[in-house]
């Protein structure tokens, strides 16, 4: 089937993934002889699918008026989100059928072995349903993007889920004018008063605001750049846009406000301070360096879900219409919380951002232990190209492979050329060449399938050559090039849906490989 012929079967996809979730949700509702961990269970089904299917009806709405591109994405996501959720309709029949073979249950044994079947059943379905799920949110949220009167409308007139209220906000957020009932801007007198703590190895810090609790501050200097009204715009247009993200679904922290700080003395602006909220229900932040530098043992499983949450926040970052420019150990904040060290993982460090169709500075960096997760274009203090949104995507590369190998390319005294995995030459020294980036694709490719696997040595690889000609999915830039400024997303998923390297139409149960899928669609949105 064409790849138009898809786009114009797609509404009946949606249809069905329509009838199979309200199916599931029915059936799972309806299962009797319920103790409480199945109940919770139910509850967890039917939240999960509210959000989903208010999605796919929006999607539905929409559906004439989204490009070509975009419809046969989704339309190669819907075909296999329809398989899985088949799969679980069969899987509840046979359920079904078991229990009318066990003659009511009146059996003690038989009921116990139906309740724990019921159990693995009501668990595979959530976490097949929450993946499906991430994996139609990399795509779903681009349509943000797309210029197109009726998108308003359509967001407008159906308030419904939470995630649907979160896609008006960030949408109207995008607009060139947005409304905001409030300044976005805070008193510096309150940043000033406010407490203080360092958190080791990074860029931000925890601030304690009297009678107003706890946040993290991220600094974005200012005081040498020659095109501080450019910044400024770009610091209120970002600062509204993470004011109405989903910190849970963005893995962005939401913006309380940004301050101004000035020299007291000469009243000249020294930075603006972004203010962000703590996730809720988590605490104790601590920089991605600084769990490197630990060398703290974790699993393979702890370790992807991390470079899924990097990937998935930068995703978003581009969704929001920006480029990074500053991706790096001490800019990424990992939470504790729910019993665990490792807990969510958020990107921050804003210093350098702008807005994606801005000009660029081409402003460069002397340090060469930030240096180091920058492209060899864009290395030293007289970079040679401008940024684009690839650059950030080899910034992931090179914390992919640290997360990997799970050890620091930099040291506790924050030297570059001591701790690259056996790289002992000064980094400053490759300036304007290829030689620590071959480095590090040497490393992926000697440690990483050990390690990680071959997949995730595959990602690492392929975002540490997104800008080279020879690379089929980032080589071409003016392929990744559309009215509505999607750039990268639409365009990246799709060569690697069509490659056979996105999503299978069947996705393995383990958590490795589900979570590396994700990972493929996540990388460059």
């Amino acid at each position: 089937m064409s790849g138009l012929d898809i786009a114009l079967a797609l509404p009946g996809v949606i249809d069905l993934c329509l009838k199979y979730g309200k199916n599931i949700v029915a059936t799972y509702k309806d299962f009797k002889y319920a103790d409480e961990g199945i109940e919770e269970r139910k509850l967890a089904i039917e939240a999960s699918w509210a959000k989903t299917s208010e999605q796919l009806a929006f999607l539905r709405r929409v559906w004439d008026n989204l490009s070509d591109d975009y419809r046969d994405l989704q339309g190669r996501l819907l075909r296999a989100f329809e398989k899985k959720l088949e799969a679980a309709v069969i899987q509840i029949s046979s359920l079904d059928r078991l229990a009318a073979k066990s003659g009511g249950l009146s059996d003690r044994s038989k009921a116990a072995k139906y309740a724990l079947l019921k159990k693995e059943s009501l668990d595979r379905a959530i976490r097949d349903l929450q993946a499906c799920q991430h994996e139609f949110d990399t795509t779903w949220y681009l349509v943000l993007l797309i210029a197109d009167r009726f998108i308003d409308d359509a967001l407008v007139k159906r308030i419904g889920t939470e995630k649907l209220s979160t896609a008006r906000r960030v949408r109207d957020a995008l607009k060139p004018e947005p409304r905001q009932a409030s300044s976005i801007f805070l008193p510096e007198s309150q940043i000033h008063s406010a407490g203080h703590s360092e958190i080791l190895f990074s860029t931000s810090k925890v601030i304690k605001i009297a009678g107003v609790g706890s946040f993290i501050l991220d600094s974005a200097d200012c005081s040498t750049r020659k095109d501080a009204s450019t910044f400024a715009k770009n610091v209120r247009h970002l600062a509204m846009r993470l004011h109405q993200v989903d910190a849970n679904e963005f893995h962005l922290l939401k913006c309380h406000g940004v301050a101004r700080i000035t020299d007291p003395n000469t009243k000249q602006l020294l930075s603006f301070d972004f203010i962000f909220n703590f996730p809720e229900g988590y605490s104790a932040p601590q920089s991605l360096r600084s769990h490197l530098l630990s060398r703290a043992v974790h699993s393979l499983s702890d370790k992807i879900r991390l470079a899924k949450q990097l990937a998935t926040s930068i995703n978003y970052i581009h969704v929001l219409d920006f480029v990074h420019k500053n991706i790096r150990p001490e800019t990424i904040l990992i939470f504790e919380g729910n019993g665990s060290l490792l807990g969510p993982l958020y990107l921050l460090g804003f210093r350098a951002i702008r807005l994606a169709d801005n000009k660029t500075l081409r402003l460069g960096n002397p340090i060469w232990s930030e240096n180091i997760y920058q492209h060899p274009d864009r290395q030293g203090t007289s970079p040679d190209t401008d940024y684009v949104m690839q650059h950030d995507i080899y910034s992931l590369g090179v914390c992919l492979l640290e997360i990997g190998l799970w050890e620091s390319f930099v040291s506790s005294e924050g030297q570059a050329n001591i701790s690259l995995a056996g790289f002992d030459r000064d980094p400053s020294a490759f300036n304007r060449n290829c030689m620590l980036k071959d480095h590090f694709t040497a490393l992926a490719k000697a440690q990483l399938p050990i390690r990680m696997g071959e997949r995730y040595a595959g990602v690492v690889i392929n975002c540490l050559s997104c800008m080279d000609e020879t690379n089929e999915d980032f080589g071409d830039e003016t392929d990744f090039e559309d009215d509505d400024g999607i750039l990268i997303g639409v365009k990246y998923i799709e060569k690697k849906v069509n490659s056979g390297r996105g999503i299978p139409d069947n996705l393995s149960s383990q958590d490795d490989e589900q979570l590396l899928n994700l990972i493929f669609i996540k990388l460059a949105s």
